[in-house]
């Protein structure tokens, strides 16, 4: 079962858009980063140990893709950020990240995000994201379903595969409640309020998602409302190197916000970053992160592992639940430094171990049937520490996969 890897004879699953469920599998031909910086007066950029003086400045980093494929045809787009550093304004004054991707064959995905603190001069900050995406290959592996798959069905390689058009927007408030200016350290507390939309489409009646017809088959939406606490002590956002993380928090939708379903939703997520030399240093991180689920909910709600964002060496949705717990943990370092051209190239070494359950499941029987990937990979910025590219490759029990994504994992 190596499909989510490759198209043809193609050795390549090339992730670009950060946070879809589903991308395209093609060859990468063209892969280039530029940047354009815009300077004035001195600033200084303060995290929690660590304290940089920069300038004012106005930075853009781009990278584009070209690729070809047989099923998605000739396939362009590419990721483009910009990051305002301004005085007296911890991480960023703001930040834009526009994600895209369009083939000649009807492959669309877009992706807008906005994070902006001290909006209108106020303690607020806030992240927008808006995402429109007609995916060809969506995976659908059932829900619950936990027997290994050892290879696609000969007689209809496309059994898991499935069209699907999504759209959303979320929007997250968060102020603090507490800031300790020596050491960073801050605790805010958040609300997000969010819509939804997905319906599968064109699938005929020999792909897996038809046979089981799971709750939203036919298209539906949601709109939720949510609230929760983070604890915030990295030394970068981007790219730490010590501190915690943490947060906690609930959502839910129901039919008097206009959902199509009565749900609710539980998250929490702690991070840990530890550095040691060794000839070089090298970054330990771990994630520990849990998500539960009730009511009734689509299928493209559940929980879910596999991919680049969770157990790297499955595909994506590979396992569909009520709960699924998850650690992840990874050794990081750069390698070789350009400092007068700010550009790194690093590398890191992972693991990720994890399971989905369904609601009522013995305590005692949550950690019996764990699935463990493992892998190395190889990281880089481009004229800014906040513009960093990844490319993982994860080995699993069901095959392997190759990741292209920017960010670290967390």
């Amino acid at each position: 079962m190596d499909r989510f890897l490759s198209l043809n004879d193609v050795k390549y699953t090339v992730y670009l858009l950060v946070n879809f469920r589903t991308l395209f599998s093609s060859c990468l031909l063209l892969c280039i980063s530029t940047s354009i910086c815009t300077e004035s007066a001195d600033a200084q950029i303060v995290s929690p140990q660590n304290t940089v003086t920069v300038s004012d400045s106005v930075e853009y980093a781009f990278l584009p893709a070209l690729a070809y494929n047989s099923d998605l045809g000739l396939i362009g787009g590419g990721i483009a950020s910009r990051y305002h550093y301004k005085r007296g304004v911890n991480p960023f004054y703001s930040y834009i990240n526009v994600n895209a991707i369009a083939s000649t064959k009807g492959l669309l995905s877009f992706q807008l995000l906005h994070d902006k603190p001290q909006i209108m001069d106020s303690r607020l900050r806030s992240t927008t994201e808006l995402y429109v995406s007609r995916f060809m290959e969506n995976q659908y592996y059932g829900v619950g379903s936990y027997q290994e798959i050892e290879e696609e069905p000969e007689a209809n390689p496309d059994y898991y595969y499935y069209k699907s058009f999504s759209a959303g927007f979320e929007l997250t408030l968060r102020n603090p409640l507490f800031y300790n200016k020596e050491t960073g350290a801050q605790i805010d507390i958040y609300g997000l309020a969010g819509f939804s939309y997905r319906t599968p489409w064109g699938n005929p009646d020999d792909r897996l998602i038809s046979e089981q017809r799971p709750v939203g088959i036919g298209g539906s939406h949601i709109s939720e409302l949510g609230l929760g606490m983070i604890w915030e002590n990295r030394n970068s956002e981007f790219s730490p190197t010590t501190g915690t993380y943490a947060k906690a928090g609930f959502a839910a939708g129901h039919k008097l916000l206009g959902s199509d379903y009565d749900y609710i939703m539980l998250e929490g997520e702690a991070r840990t970053y530890l550095s040691f030399f060794l000839i070089r240093e090298i970054t330990f991180a771990n994630k520990i992160s849990y998500t539960h689920t009730s009511g009734d909910l689509p299928y493209w709600k559940l929980s879910e592992l596999g991919g680049s964002n969770t157990l790297r060496g499955y595909p994506e949705n590979r396992f569909l639940d009520d709960n699924a717990l998850l650690l992840n943990s990874e050794l990081r370092t750069w390698l070789i430094e350009f400092p007068e051209y700010d550009i790194r190239f690093g590398g890191t070494l992972f693991t990720d171990i994890g399971r989905t359950f369904h609601n009522g499941a013995a305590l005692q029987s949550v950690f019996n049937d764990l699935r463990y990937t493992f892998g190395f990979g190889g990281v880089s910025s481009f004229f800014t520490d906040d513009f960093i590219m990844r490319a993982d490759i994860g080995f699993s029990q069901e095959g392997y996969g190759i990741y292209f994504t920017s960010g670290f994992q967390f």
